[in-house]
């Protein structure tokens, strides 16, 4: 393959040349685009949850409270009895799991949301280690309570006061900035899960709706294996029946509506488009270049070039020209990605995941997760489109290797 005659003649054809570059470089960009767009939605619905350090929550609805007084349990947050948590925590691809303990409780004087957990499991609302403002996170067996940072300045409570919630007393560890935290599993009172549960088993009003023993939960947080997440679903689903809400990145996606209107079907069909476009465009300029060089074709067979040497030569010009648009693409695509990286998204939050009763003042209201679209070009998106540019280049020219075959040297030059 003579190089330096190559890129003269791709140098000479500017016209054709940038043509099928632009034209190979247009429909890379949309398809690296398009991927990364969609990949963005996708990562923008795993936030929430990874917000609370998890893959997967898990609860069960219920009945609604009889009667609106003490502690109470949320008719979407009922009873996870222990052995049916322990079934899950035996399932194949569960890595961390963490139990949780949401409670309403309606005191005379104000209404408290409480959330029972383990201080030392990092999964879960553990993750609120890193957000408390004043005084210490909670420790487990030891009495406190963490008390959310608008809540405490609602009520005038600082570290080291005491907090009562349904009629028991518990020392402030820390004010918390569950503000920072995710919108799932935030209350105004947090306490080691042994307090929380003391609490449930002695309320009426949850053993009346929902019976509690000492050792249940309903809330889990689950950390899944890498590509686990979305097959453990149905098979929590079945541990738990019929009314179970389980909760997935796929849970968000759904959420998002016509947001998401940019699926993986969507986006792989637009894409086969674009390089469908892309690959007739550049055969059309390379055919157009190689019927201006028939001549020039028959002079290389007359001096001695093979029609396999003249076909390398051509391939090789088509590869360069299209590895050169693939590239042009990528760097198209950055652009628009980090142009599109300034959207704001907002991901809804079903109304059974939102802590706050929706019957109160402000409570119907729609709790959404606002971010940033977390758009970026991957490397292997990346890697696969200039692979596929340089397929492309090797594909057209190979097409037009029978065109070149039929070129007669003879005919050739007693035409000229």
């Amino acid at each position: 393959m003579a190089w330096q005659y190559m890129i003269k003649e791709l140098w000479r054809r500017k016209h054709r040349t940038l043509t099928a570059t632009l034209g190979l470089a247009a429909g890379m960009a949309v398809l690296i685009t398009l991927n990364a767009l969609s990949s963005a939605y996708t990562r923008a619905a795993r936030v929430p949850l990874q917000e609370i350090g998890a893959d997967i929550t898990v609860q069960r609805a219920g009945d609604v409270p009889e009667n609106l007084a003490g502690p109470v349990f949320a008719c979407s947050a009922v009873t996870l009895k222990k052995d049916e948590i322990d079934r899950i925590q035996s399932l194949p691809g569960i890595r961390q799991l963490a139990q949780g303990l949401l409670i309403w409780v309606f005191d005379p004087d104000r209404f408290s949301i409480v959330l029972g957990f383990d201080p030392d499991n990092p999964v879960g609302p553990g993750v609120l280690r890193t957000l408390v403002t004043r005084g210490n996170f909670l420790e487990n067996g030891k009495p406190g309570a963490l008390v959310e940072a608008a809540y405490a300045k609602t009520h005038g409570i600082t570290p080291g006061d005491a907090v009562t919630v349904a009629g028991r007393t518990y020392p402030v560890a820390g004010i918390v900035d569950a503000s920072k935290a995710g919108k799932i599993a935030v209350a105004h009172i947090y306490l080691p899960m042994a307090q929380a549960r003391d609490m449930a088993v002695g309320s009426g009003q949850v053993q009346a709706v929902s019976p509690f023993g000492p050792e249940d939960a309903n809330l889990v947080f689950i950390k899944a294996a890498p590509g686990q997440t979305e097959a453990l679903a149905p098979a929590i689903r079945e541990i738990l029946g019929d009314k179970a809400a389980v909760a997935t990145p796929s849970t968000f996606l759904k959420h998002l509506g016509s947001l998401f209107a940019l699926s993986d079907r969507f986006a792989l069909a637009v894409s086969v488009i674009a390089l469908i476009i892309t690959l007739l465009i550049v055969f059309k300029t390379m055919a157009a270049n190689l019927s201006e060089r028939t001549p020039e074709i028959g002079v290389l067979k007359a001096v001695g070039w093979s029609n396999g040497h003249v076909v390398i030569q051509i391939v090789g010009e088509s590869v360069l020209q299209c590895l050169a648009g693939g590239v042009l693409g990528l760097a198209l695509a950055g652009l628009a990605a980090f142009a599109l990286g300034f959207m704001q998204v907002d991901i809804p939050i079903p109304w059974e995941m939102s802590p706050f009763p929706h019957f109160l003042p402000g409570g119907g209201d729609p709790v959404v997760k606002t971010l940033a679209l977390p758009v970026r070009v991957s490397l292997k998106p990346a890697l696969a489109a200039i692979l596929l540019s340089t397929l492309i280049g090797a594909v057209t020219g190979g097409l037009l290797s029978r065109r070149i075959s039929r070129i007669k040297p003879s005919e050739v030059l007693r035409n000229e």
